[in-house]
Parts: structure tokens; sequence; C-alpha cells
């Protein structure tokens, strides 16, 4: 179908002539996609004909699937057994699609991929002129290998993302910026490939390096040490972290998706592949060992076998999908965990049984129970339902803690397989509705006491001076140069002098500072106390640095202005919150 639109073109607001187009739909035009696919479906109506009549012979491999052709886009992949006469059909086939639509062949951007073939085999074959291919090639972005990915396989990955690190934009933003982006558009980019493939260990670390330079230095060519180590820094903000998540659980989450669509009833053909060559409907998935030939991927969704039987359970209708020994279906796990290698013989079932195997229509077939497993083997089926032939199909479930809910949800599964600990009571003190980012992100350094003060610097062997550079007076650590340094004691009185608050003593230490966030007994709202600490700590750590590196001395009366300026600004960005519209009034009286 051939549909030439005409053009008109507007010169100072005026139309004025027209002409028509020679090449039919324009790209991009919202038509062109419906007819794209009317047109494939002709394609693929045409090729399917020609196989089922035998013109065109199946890949060994893919002749029981009925798989001729795969599409995406405007690719087609053709699948055939390598014979000169099969060849010969695929090229009439084209032509005839060719007459019809106008879609010409394109030679030169038609590759053949051919293996296993005799030297007479392949010069018949070349004879068609098409170009060779050689695997492994890369389509819609990712490498086609049934193997462990190479380095030079996966680096396109890492220089994607080394590329948006290196980009000019990112040079400017803070650390707070930097985790943003990481947490947004770096795990967002990387989603695709360990979705996809089981990445290897190497290439996680790699990543996870590259993260981790651009965190702390926003340069991924600095190797300077981090300041917190990376696998404190992808726990939960409220576990003491920043929320990232480690590169390997991640990977494995979402593999146990492919492994969850085994059992779902999916109709992917990804499911039916691997159905079908791993002879799954002989054995369960649960029992099979990994042979030579399978790829690298299958190879560790085998490995992820411990973690998704907890996650996939079975409710038994009729008996006839779910293996007895093997599948999750009692309440006490698998019952190969559960008896060991003996409990087929003990039990009088065989371990290739599935359930609807172990009962007849008087009750369940099985030895007397000889142990306290197999007793409570015997309860829980003594309370069940009998499968028979009437009841309803066995149904897969994927469940966390009791609740299946609507299938694989992947960031249930990964906050269950996470890496864990303690939550942090100072957390809410860091991260609370309507902070300042940046602030934020300094005052947690500052909290884990992971600032490079001058104390901390001496500890690691660099040869500098411990005194503080503010007041030259005391060793510069965490506590001396937010609570003790004379500097910022003035900062202090100007800040407790403003909010209407006198202090009886002065904070004896960092955790005397925060229980005083947290007071309940005070002239002035916690949000408030929270905001002016992580914009005192965000100044003086500032203007420590300022004075190091450029040499610059301000006034500690200067800094107080600098963030007076700054609270009035956090409070009316966030005047819509309900806790925040009080507080412009209280600090400004």
């Amino acid at each position: 179908m051939h549909l030439h639109p005409s053009f008109s073109i507007s010169i100072n607001g005026r139309s004025d002539g027209f002409f028509k187009s020679k090449r039919g739909l324009r790209q991009g035009d919202p038509l062109s996609p419906y007819l794209f696919v009317l047109a494939m479906e002709v394609f693929s109506k045409l090729m399917n004909s020609r196989f089922d009549s035998g013109y065109i012979s199946y890949h060994p491999k893919t002749e029981d699937l009925k798989i001729s052709h795969l599409m995406f886009a405007d690719d087609v992949m053709i699948f055939f057994d390598g014979s000169s006469s099969s060849l010969h059909g695929i090229y009439e086939v084209l032509d005839d699609f060719a007459g019809w639509s106008g879609l010409q062949l394109k030679r030169e951007k038609t590759l053949l991929f051919h293996a296993g073939l005799s030297p007479n085999e392949t010069r018949e074959i070349s004879a068609y002129g098409f170009p060779e291919g050689a695997l492994p090639v890369r389509y819609l972005g990712l490498p086609l290998m049934s193997r462990k990915l190479k380095i030079s396989e996966y680096s396109p990955l890492l220089d994607k993302i080394k590329k948006k690190f290196s980009a000019w934009a990112v040079k400017t933003l803070s650390f707070a910026g930097r985790a943003q982006l990481i947490s947004s558009v770096i795990y967002g980019t990387i989603n695709f490939w360990i979705s996809t493939f089981s990445l290897p260990k190497a290439c996680l670390r790699s990543l996870e390096s590259l993260y981790s330079r651009f965190l702390w230095s926003g340069n991924i060519e600095n190797h300077s040490k981090a300041k917190v180590a990376w696998s404190s820094v992808c726990l939960p903000k409220s576990e003491g972290g920043l929320g990232f998540r480690r590169l390997s659980v991640l990977n494995n989450t979402l593999c146990l998706r492919l492994i969850w669509l085994l059992f779902s009833g999916s109709g992917s053909l990804w499911v039916a592949w691997h159905k079908h060559h791993q002879k799954l409907s002989q054995a369960s998935f649960w029992s099979i060992k990994a042979k030579n030939s399978d790829s690298w991927l299958w190879k560790n969704l085998l490995k992820l076998r411990h973690l998704a039987i907890q996650f996939i359970k079975v409710e038994p209708g009729n008996g006839k999908a779910s293996w007895f020994w093997h599948d999750n279906w009692t309440p006490l796990g698998s019952l190969i965990d559960l008896f060991g290698d003996n409990g087929p013989r003990n039990l009088r079932i065989p371990i290739s049984a599935k359930v609807a195997d172990a009962c007849n229509e008087f009750g369940w077939v099985m030895a007397p129970p000889r142990s306290d497993n197999a007793e409570a083997l015997q309860i829980f089926l003594s309370s069940s339902t009998l499968p028979t032939s009437s009841s309803e199909e066995d149904k897969f479930v994927w469940e966390i803690d009791g609740n299946s809910g609507n299938g694989f949800s992947s960031s249930k599964t990964w906050n269950k397989l996470r890496p864990r600990d303690t939550e942090k009571s100072w957390a809410s003190l860091i991260w609370f509705k309507g902070c300042t980012p940046k602030h934020a992100f300094t005052m947690w350094v500052t909290n884990l006491d992971r600032l490079p003060t001058m104390s901390r610097l001496a500890s690691w062997g660099v040869q500098v001076a411990t005194t503080c550079s503010l007041c030259s007076g005391f060793d510069e650590t965490r506590d001396h140069l937010f609570i003790n340094c004379a500097y910022t004691q003035v900062l202090w009185d100007k800040i407790l002098l403003r909010i209407r608050m006198q202090m009886q003593t002065r904070f004896r230490d960092w955790s005397h500072l925060l229980e005083w966030t947290k007071e309940q007994n005070c002239t002035s709202p916690s949000t408030l106390r929270l905001i002016i600490l992580h914009t005192l700590v965000y100044s003086v750590w500032r203007q420590r640095n300022n004075l190091i590196h450029n040499h610059i001395v301000i006034p500690p009366l200067s800094i107080f202005r600098d963030i007076d300026r700054q609270i009035i600004n956090t409070i009316t960005a966030k005047r819509h919150l309900k806790n925040f519209k009080p507080l412009m009034a209280l600090w400004l009286h």
C-alpha cells in the first residue's frame, strides 16, 4: 500500500503551494506502525505456509516448536536447516513479498549465520551472495550468545556508564546530585542487561567500582578512598545507607523472575523453549542436573534454585502438575529436603511421583509414619483435601512472608533477599521529610564520623598538622569542629539567640547534639532544629574546605548571614508541607 501525502511550505505565516511525496508515508507517521504490522502479518503467513509445506526445512532445534522466524520492529530472523534448497525457498518468499508490498530485500544489510555445515554445503549457500556473519552478534543492544560473557562483550555496558559519568553536566553535581544520578539514570541503564543476563561477577564489581568512584570524587578516573564502604552505602536509609542496591543481589532477583516464568503458565517463547529442550515435563526443575551443553544463563538459573524454592509454592488441585518430593506444596517445604534421599524408600513413593500419584480414591498411599517428620506429614495430609481428577489444576504462586499477591514482585523479592542491618534511630534526623538533599548527605557522612578531618587524615598516615583549620587551638575532630570550635560557637550563639533558646551548658558531644534536635520541651519545633543543624554542619564544613584549599577567610558573622539565607530558602521551598508552615515566623519572629 502506497500513500502519498501532500506538503505545503509556510513562509512568514502564510502557506502557499503543494507538492506530493515520492516515498510514501513519512518516518514517524502515526499510521506507519499499523501498516507495517499488517504487512508483516502477511509475511508471517507466507513464511509459515512454505515451512508447513516442506518447501523450507526447520532448524533442528526449532522443528518441534515450529519456530520459523522471529521479528522485532523492522528486523527479521529466519531459522532453517542450512540447506541450499531451504535458502532458495527463503529467497523466493522474500522475492514474492517484495512484489506484493514493495519492501525490497537489502543484501548488504542481510547476514547469513551458519555452523556445523560441511565445506560443500557452505559453498552452496554462499553462492546466494549473502554476507556471512559471525557470532556473537549484538541484537537490541545485547550480545546474543549462550556462554559466559567475556570482558570484551560486556565492555559496551561499561563504556556506556563511563560516558554518562564523564558528561560535562555531571562534573558540577554535589554529592547528593551524584547519588540521585546513580539511583535513577544509571540503575535504569543497566536494568535491561541484568534482567536478561546473569552477569559475571567481574562485570558487577567493575560497575560498582565506577559507581563508588563517581559518588565520592565525581571522577571515575580518581581512585581516592571512599568515605563509606559500598556495602554500607547499599543499605536502606533507615538502616544507615543511601538506599542503593547491590548489583549481585539485584541480578539474582531479576533472574528469579525467569524461574518464575517456568511455573506461572506464561506463554512466552522462552518458557516453551526451555520446557521442551530441558524436558521439564519428564523431570522436576528442582532435581534436573546441569549439562555441559546448557547455556550459561540456564546453569546460573539452576544455581539459584535454593533461593527460588522459598518463594514458589503450590496450591494443590488435582495434583497432576506438582511433583510430590520436589515441589513446595506442604507447610513442611520440599519433602526431599525434609526426608533426605531415603525418603522415597521409607514412604514407598517413587522419586518421580506427582502429588496425584501418591493417592487413590480412598486416600493417601504411603507407608505408616516411622519418624516425627513422617508423622507431621501424615497429620497435614489427613486434614487436607484429597486431589481428584475433578479438582482444579494445581496453582503455583510466588509467596513472600505468607502473602502470594498477584505474582512475581521484583521489589518485594529484592527486599527479602537484600543484606540487612539494624535500623538506626538517627536516620529520621537526617532523611526527614523536607530536608535539603545536599545538606542531608553531608549530615549523613558527618554522623558516621567519616569526614576527612585533620585528625582522621593523620590516623591514615597522611603527614598533616592535626590542629583545627578554623581556630588553630585544638585537634580537628568532628565533635570539635561542629561543637567546641570557637569559630562554630559564635554561630551557635547567634542561632540560639535567634530561636530564643538559652543553653545552660554547651553541647557535650555529637550524641548530645542529636538529642537536642529531638527534645520535646523546647521553644522551637524539632523540624526547625534539624534544618538549623543540617545547614550549620554543611556551612561550617564548606568554610573549612574553602579555607584549606582556597585560603579564603570569611568571618563567622558572614557565615551566619549565609546560614540565615539558606534556612529561609529551605523553609520557603517547603512551605507547602504542613510542618513547615509555622517555621518562618519562628525563625524570623
